[in-house]
């Protein structure tokens, strides 16, 4: 029996008018934390481990380590408006001086932690940020290298209470603390009048994004923008998933540089009361989640894929084992079948059971008990709400975890968006496709009629970018519709996005890359001629490279290396007599993968380790209009290269 489909997936229930309410009588994000401070100060807020035991802090306790950092900065003279930076690894700290800053008036930006010298320098001096916290001793001396380079930069804070500096306007968070305290006494209202005196339209934070070009753009987010987003996903909860409420526990462990774990995580927990726990690092996710027993948690696409298969190799580790693993997923993806209406839609909120016969029923209850039960404990046994975004969730690993019944959901959307433009809801899931519009949602979705590029508008979207009105008209219609540079399409209200508009890669870990800034690197490169990066959905950069195979030609003949030159193959490329193809022997000969790999090294030592081509492989031949791989201005078609070499790619990531 196929399921019949509703008229419509839009939620038409009732609304929530606590929520409807939020963006009217919420002036920022601080105002919505000292709310929940009043409401749930004895409430648990943060757990995390001090590297012997786990701790937790209250509402209560939380909101005093922000006031010390809010005091701190403004006896520092840190004046609303002013920005600050955090370039920290993701622990409670993030937060103290996150909101604290945001209390002091100022605009908080960040850093990741693995940026580059040059990402820092721009971000930093493109921000005007007058003051950085960095997480450790070895992030300091990153800043102090190029410390001369931050004209902005009058004060860095090391945010522990162990270093001790002989540098002037570099100190410890118990320092940066004591003179917040002078700063309390001798100005006991201020702190409360600084933050009281913020509106929606004060700027929050400037989160930086790769451009088309490789040079990173600046989104400048308001309060207005990050409340919207935060009340975006406690919308989600309500329209069709289990609500949040104060007794959730989300776990965090991806960047807080980021503003999906920032701002759909941390900002949309501190809204309802909830407890935010913090992992260690990815090689302790499993001990953690045993730990912190969370209710919501958000992962990328590779850290889901990675615990999946974990569980999955320890049941198989016996051929019976792996024998009833095999079972129990074929089972599921059977329930999952029987659950989907005419359109392939599943609600994933009823009972699996409800439409299996008895045969199948016993089956799957059975598979329940002996596998899936044991694929939920991993998780700490509390998860009723879990998303994956950065990247897309590949198709089959969406139905291993949705045929047990595990709400593992997409979530999609951009830095320029304050993160979620959607998020899929439980009761209305479809294989590949993000979620229809919620009723009540403040966003619009449409598509461009000229090429299907998806616009989106709405409380959440930037205006535009910081100081660059060339990438603001580029990315902005006139009527306000921001431009994703994803091309996507619209079947019965899902959206599924196809293809990417902008050539920016996004990494499985969901870091952003922009293949033109590396491939720019290698401009006049001796060595290579053509660089063709990859990566999309992919664990780390790779690359096809092209030669420049007239100059490697006369290394080999200089340096006396035999290779077959019946290969050689020659023609007239801008008017001179160019080699386009060699032969098999000299393309796989370990001199040329040397003087190549020595001219990736250099170029990746100026990337940030995200960045970096980790491997590559060299392409006898050039890239032609010939074959339609390069366009009239000799740009590489990506699409037709790949199409071209598939084996090749799959061979740098196997």
């Amino acid at each position: 029996m196929v399921l019949k489909a509703p008229d419509s997936y839009v939620y038409s229930g009732p609304r929530n008018d606590l929520l409807a309410n939020f963006m009217r009588d919420v002036p920022s994000t601080v105002h919505m934390f000292y709310n929940t401070v009043k409401y749930c100060g004895h409430r648990p807020a943060q757990k995390y481990t001090n590297g012997s035991c786990y701790l937790t802090l209250t509402y209560n306790e939380f909101a005093e380590r922000v006031e010390n950092f809010g005091q701190g900065f403004m006896a520092l003279g840190l004046q609303k408006g002013d920005r600050l930076t955090i370039m920290a690894p993701t622990n409670p700290i993030w937060d103290w001086a996150d909101y604290g800053g945001r209390a002091a008036g100022c605009s908080v930006n960040t850093i990741y932690p693995d940026d580059s010298s040059e990402t820092i320098i721009f971000t930093t001096n493109h921000s005007e940020s007058s003051c950085i916290c960095v997480h450790d001793e070895v992030l300091l001396q990153k800043i102090l290298n190029v410390w001369d380079q931050l004209p902005t930069v009058k004060h860095i804070v090391v945010m522990n209470s162990t270093y001790k500096s002989e540098i002037k306007n570099v100190m410890n968070m118990q320092e940066l603390w004591d003179l917040g305290q002078e700063f309390r006494t001798q100005n006991p209202n201020a702190y409360k009048e600084r933050w009281q005196s913020l509106t929606q339209d004060d700027l929050c934070t400037i989160l930086y994004t790769s451009g088309t070009t490789g040079k990173q753009k600046g989104c400048p987010l308001t309060h207005k923008n990050i409340l919207s987003s935060t009340l975006g996903v406690s919308q989600v909860g309500y329209y069709g998933n289990t609500p949040f409420s104060a007794d959730d526990t989300v776990f965090s462990i991806l960047p807080l540089s980021h503003n999906w774990n920032r701002i759909d995580n941390h900002s949309a927990c501190i809204s309802y009361g909830g407890l935010i726990g913090y992992a260690q690092s990815p090689r302790t996710i499993l001990q953690d989640f045993q730990e912190i027993k969370p209710t919501f948690v958000m992962l990328v696409a590779r850290l889901w894929s990675r615990i999946w298969n974990g569980v999955a190799g320890a049941l198989c580790s016996t051929p019976e084992g792996k024998n009833k693993y095999e079972w129990a997923v074929n089972i599921g993806r059977k329930v999952l079948e029987t659950r989907m209406d005419e359109n392939g839609v599943i609600d994933l909120t009823t009972d699996p059971t409800l439409y299996l016969d008895s045969a199948l029923k016993a089956e799957f209850l059975q598979a329940d008990r002996e596998v899936f039960a044991f694929f939920r404990g991993v998780f700490g046994g509390r998860i009723n709400k879990a998303y994956s975004g950065g990247a897309l969730l590949p198709a089959d690993l969406q139905k291993n975890y949705w045929g047990m019944n595990f709400p593992l959901l997409d979530g999609w959307g951009l830095t320029e968006t304050a993160s979620g433009i959607n998020m899929v809801q439980a009761r209305c899931v479809r294989i590949g496709w993000e979620a229809p519009q919620m009723a009540g949602s403040n966003m619009e979705v449409m598509l461009d009629p000229d090429d299907n590029e998806v616009l989106v508008r709405g409380d959440s979207v930037i205006k535009e970018y910081l100081n660059n009105p060339e990438e603001t008209a580029l990315n902005f219609t006139p009527d306000g519709w921001f431009r994703t540079g994803d091309i996507g399409e619209i079947d019965h209200g899902f959206l599924r996005i196809k293809d990417r508009k902008k050539a920016i890669i996004v990494l499985d870990t969901g870091k952003n890359v922009s293949p033109a800034y590396i491939e720019m690197k290698f401009t006049n490169n001796p060595y290579v001629d053509q660089i063709l990066v990859i990566g999309d959905n992919r664990k780390y950069i790779s690359a096809l490279v092209v030669p420049m195979y007239d100059n490697i030609v006369n290394i080999f003949r200089e340096k006396g290396i035999a290779f077959d030159e019946s290969g050689l193959v020659y023609a007239t490329v801008n008017g001179m007599n160019t080699c386009v193809e060699v032969g098999e022997d000299l393309a796989g000969h370990p001199e040329l993968y040397k003087l190549v790999d020595g001219a990736i090294s250099k170029v990746n030592d100026d990337l940030a380790e995200f960045e970096r081509i980790k491997r590559f492989k060299i392409i006898p031949r050039k890239f032609t209009e010939d074959r339609d791989e390069l366009t009239p201005t000799l740009k590489i078609k990506n699409r037709v290269v790949f199409a071209h070499y598939p084996k090749e790619i799959e061979e740098l990531y196997s």
